[in-house]
């Protein structure tokens, strides 16, 4: 099988390009950072430098492969809206369109559970579907885009909503819960006994290649985690286990927070300081909330087994990183 695999020097799909290489596919990737084409062509990629949201030509990436894992994204917390739309929109659009002029080969996208905003526990994947905030907004539009040439031009999509996704490499996840874990006090709604999900890179990377060639899969979306219950508190206390502190919980009322938090987003614009304001309180109104999902569907269509519990994932993110192993960019 021949694969074109966006974001490929990031967190996701670097995984996602060493599970193929291992056994043996072909591999194409579209490369942003031109620094990083040299390191992957040495290992049998067959890089192609571009850019989703300019003006490259994405044909040649697209050409002759069999299935597209479009693992590319704007991701950071506090991106503008033009640039997460320019990448995670339209970016998308102008690959999926180059997909259909090429013959319209399988394409997986990783979105995000973010796109249900507020949504009942455990969330399945026919939620009503209420996005907060600029990335699981752009996320949102971007699913509603290869929908319509699902349904309009058949192409074969497929789409994983991982929830939030850590392990070696992670600057976002890793880092907000080391973070907390070093704080000496920390007030939480609940006491931390909400419901929050975490899912370990190298299981994402599995349901994206299981995406890629499972029959059921195609027209269909799937939630990804790793299977597990855990709250905010129980996150702190395998981080414990990890490396040896975690902080006091101190139970506060939610709403609390949220206005403390409201409370600082609107000094800030007044300030005019730029930022996905609706992103981060929605973040911290989460807190509040349980948030877990459901992942009957992808056990069932895609055999999609979790194989890293939190604990376990913990301990590969944070133990050192072996020699020479360097940090890697979000996906």
């Amino acid at each position: 099988m021949r694969y074109l695999v966006t974001g490929a020097t990031g967190l996701v799909g670097r995984h996602v390009v060493d599970l193929l290489l291992a056994r043996g596919d072909a591999v194409r990737a579209l490369v942003l950072e031109a620094s990083a084409l040299e390191d992957l062509r040495r290992r049998g990629v067959a890089a192609i430098s571009g850019d989703l949201s300019g003006s490259s030509d994405l044909g040649p990436a697209v050409a002759g492969v069999d299935v597209i894992l479009h693992c590319a994204g704007v991701v950071q917390m506090g991106a503008e809206r033009r640039d997460l739309w320019s990448v995670n929109v339209e970016g998308t659009e102008r690959l999926v369109a180059a997909a259909v002029r090429a013959g319209s080969p399988r394409f997986v996208y990783l979105s995000s559970v973010g796109v249900y905003g507020r949504a009942p526990a455990p969330t399945t994947e026919d939620a009503p579907k209420s996005p907060v905030g600029a990335y699981p907004e752009s996320k949102w539009a971007a699913e509603q885009a290869l929908w319509r040439r699902h349904a309009d031009d058949g192409m074969p999509v497929v789409v994983l909503r991982p929830c939030p996704i850590y392990g070696p490499g992670d600057r976002k996840v890793s880092h907000a819960i080391a973070r907390l874990g070093r704080m000496p006090i920390l007030p939480l709604p609940h006491a931390g006994r909400r419901l929050a999900d975490l899912v370990f890179v190298s299981d994402v990377a599995e349901a994206v290649l299981s995406a890629a060639s499972a029959p059921a899969a195609v027209g269909r979306a799937y939630n990804i985690t790793d299977g597990e219950r855990h709250t905010y508190r129980d996150i702190l206390l395998a981080y414990e286990q990890v490396c040896g502190r975690r902080p006091a919980i101190v139970g506060v009322p939610g709403p609390a927070v949220v206005r403390a938090v409201q409370l600082l987003m609107w000094w800030r614009q007044l300030r005019r300081r730029s930022g996905d304001w609706a992103g981060q309180v929605a973040r911290v109104r989460a807190l509040d909330a349980d948030a877990h999902y459901s992942i009957e569907a992808a056990r069932r269509d895609l055999g999609y087994r979790p194989r890293v519990g939190l604990v376990e994932g913990l301990r590969r993110t944070f133990s050192p990183a072996p020699s020479g192993v360097g940090d890697a960019t979000a996906g």
